[in-house]
């Protein structure tokens, strides 16, 4: 039996890892998750500024470790002893992964290996700084280095492992990809053997306070996506993996039977499921599989994303019947130019107000998401953006537009050189990727789109403001009225929760918890207490 802690960088979801864990436990061996901080903290603004910044630390441009934070990883480390240990990380913290793998090899004397998106997409940049590195999916990759290590056997020749012995690299080829996704044992998400470091200490809970996951629940169904978007991962890997079938779905049994499972152990009552599948209304077939079985079994809401070409009226008709709240519906540009020519989304703006009105009709509500601050898009395109938010059907929110991430090895950035605007491109410290300078075009156009999501507002007057000089020149005043609109219309601004629904479901809850025996009994017992 080894001992593996497996270490994720600003992620409490943190899927891949919490598969790998299972797959070790199920070979009887002893795995140790470290969460490392949390989705929520990913943020420039939580990064300390340079006065409060700490000798012996580390800041990058939206991650950091206090030199506590680092003491405190290293002492649990010391504590759990083990024969292997494992970073999983995103390109935004490769920085911080370099200066914590840095750090424990100066303590430690075991091989420290590396996997997640980042380093499947950079394996030769990455490789250099750790012993070993997992290309694309790392179930039984891991599963092999371990059984490996455990029985003295050679550790260099594992399929879908980079080594590293002292600065030659011997890169293997890839594992081929387990088809029957059925065959994978339940992420790992109890409790026991997870370490939570947040806010320089060790965290008496087992999620940052703000996570979903203390009332929801995430799953996958699907693995790979459909489509190649040129700023996405999925496409790249399924590039690496052809002529593998990187697209696969667990058996709508599988899934049940995971989620019934997690509504008898989870230590808090279960409100929502996640589907975080890349597209969700994809089969037709698993979906009428599904949905009468979610449906009788599961009974909660849930909500997932999609894409403007797939969303048929019968699919979403299946989903709405088990129990869909919302979807999430990738739309990005409004340019038909951008979609095709930098984006590689090919949808028309006729599809997507259809597949916006089909999602409506079904009765679920529909979320939109949009990329903005990409030096690649042209004045007539954000223009073409905002007639079409103005012309989706109400009502739509949309999620907070992101910029646009250039990463390294992604196509997007090959656009970005072959289009000659790198030079309005700045490096994030620590980060594996470019991104826009700042313009206050950029503010103006994400708050006019933003804006253009709420009803008080016609067509003609968001494109009257598009042309207004000032206000390009100081967008402050659309910023003001952006934030007064979220706060107002939605549940602590999250566009997913319209205020009207929350009400509604807290009196739901309010009338629940009055049936609740505690409650019965406390009005029972009331006339007899002092």
């Amino acid at each position: 039996m080894r001992r593996v802690t497996l270490i994720a960088l600003y992620d409490e979801y943190c899927l891949g890892v919490r598969y790998m864990s299972s797959v070790l436990k199920q070979e009887g061996h002893d795995v140790h998750i470290i969460l490392f901080k949390g989705v929520e903290c990913i943020s420039p603004a939580k990064v300390p500024p340079r006065e409060r910044r700490e000798e012996g630390g580390y800041y990058s441009f939206a991650t950091y470790s206090t030199p506590r934070e680092l003491e405190l990883l290293l002492d649990c480390l010391r504590r759990q002893d083990p024969h292997l240990i494992g970073l999983s990380f995103s390109s935004i913290s490769f920085g911080l992964a370099r200066f914590l793998t840095q750090k424990i090899k100066e303590v430690f004397q075991v091989p420290v290996i590396w996997g997640g998106v980042d380093s499947t997409i950079n394996p030769n940049e990455n490789i250099q700084y750790t012993d070993m590195l997992c290309v694309g999916e790392g179930e039984y990759p891991l599963r092999e280095l371990v059984r490996a290590l455990d029985q003295g056997k050679d550790t260099t020749r594992i399929p879908s492992l980079w080594v590293n012995r002292d600065g030659q690299v011997i890169r293997n080829p890839l594992m081929k990809l387990e088809q029957n996704l059925d065959n994978y044992p339940f992420p790992d998400y109890e409790l026991e053997g997870k370490t939570l470091i947040l806010d320089d200490g060790i965290s008496p809970l087992p999620y940052p306070p703000r996570s979903h996951l203390y009332t929801n629940f995430m799953i996958m169904g699907t693995r790979g996506c459909p489509f190649s978007c040129t700023y996405c991962c999925s496409g790249h890997h399924r590039q690496i993996y052809a002529p593998d079938k990187f697209l696969r779905q667990r058996s709508p049994e599988n899934v049940v039977e995971e989620l019934k499972y997690r509504l008898r152990t989870w230590p808090w009552p279960i409100q929502r499921i996640e589907f975080y599948d890349d597209v969700l209304p994809l089969n037709k077939a698993w979906l009428r599989e599904l949905a009468p079985r979610y449906a009788t079994e599961i009974r909660l809401p849930f909500f997932g994303y999609t894409h403007p070409n797939v969303g048929e009226p019968e699919n979403l008709a299946l989903l709405r019947e088990a129990g869909l709240n919302y979807l999430i519906m990738g739309i990005q540009s409004g340019s038909q130019r951008v979609l095709n020519e930098v984006l590689n989304r090919r949808h028309t703006k006729e599809r997507t107000l259809r597949t916006a009105r089909n999602i409506l009709d079904c009765g679920a509500k529909l979320l939109v998401d949009f990329i903005g601050h990409n030096p690649l898009v042209r004045e007539e395109d954000n223009l073409e953006t905002l007639e079409l938010i103005c012309d989706l059907p109400k009502p739509c929110g949309i999620i907070q537009i992101n910029p646009m991430a250039f990463y390294d090895n992604y196509r997007i950035q090959e656009i970005a050189r072959e289009q000659g605007v790198m030079d309005q491109m700045e490096r994030p410290e620590g980060v594996h990727a470019y991104r826009a300078k700042p313009k206050p075009e950029y503010v103006f156009w994400e708050l006019l789109h933003t804006l253009a999501q709420f009803e008080g507002y016609s067509k003609s007057t968001l494109m009257q403001m598009a042309y207004d000089p000032y206000l390009r020149e100081n967008p402050g005043f659309l910023q003001e009225t952006v934030t007064h609109l979220y706060r107002t219309t939605y549940q602590d601004s999250n566009p997913a929760v319209p205020k009207d629904d929350y009400v509604q479901e807290l009196r739901w809850r309010l009338a629940q918890l009055e049936k609740s025996p505690v409650v019965r009994a406390y009005q029972k017992m009331k006339p007899l207490l002092p």
